[in-house]
């Protein structure tokens, strides 16, 4: 065991827990918020037809997004609504790769919701 005179121990301590103090308190900083919070509903024109969709937002990141009306091909619109939404909110932008093979419906299902952030922000200005 290593013995540390007492006074370098407190030295050694307060540190510690200052830095963590610093750790704690950055997160409770307070955000500026993106958005106007809400449920909001776009569409855009997909491969087959108008997608329409329901996105809901928080004043920092997008809560959900639900396909509302479709009449994609249920073997595009299966892969693209059950892989997009998560990875969208996960991202928090539309920022992403299309689901290859789907690429008319991906891109649909992101400009529909790249419009509503852009409408939500507009909104919180």
């Amino acid at each position: 065991m290593i013995k540390l005179p007492q006074k370098r121990l407190r030295k050694i301590i307060l540190l510690a827990f200052f830095c963590l103090s610093i750790i704690c308190f950055q997160g409770c900083a307070e955000k500026t918020p993106i958005y106007t919070p809400g449920t909001y509903i776009n569409q855009a024109e997909g491969y087959y037809s108008t997608l329409v969709v329901e996105v809901t937002l928080n004043p920092y990141a997008i809560e959900s997004i639900k396909i509302l009306q479709h009449e994609e091909p249920q073997v595009l619109s299966e892969i693209v609504f059950e892989k997009l939404p998560p990875r969208i909110i996960k991202a928090g932008t539309t920022d992403i790769d299309v689901i290859s093979g789907a690429t008319y419906t991906s891109q649909a299902l992101l400009e529909a919701v790249e419009q509503v952030l852009i409408e939500a922000k507009e909104a919180s200005e």
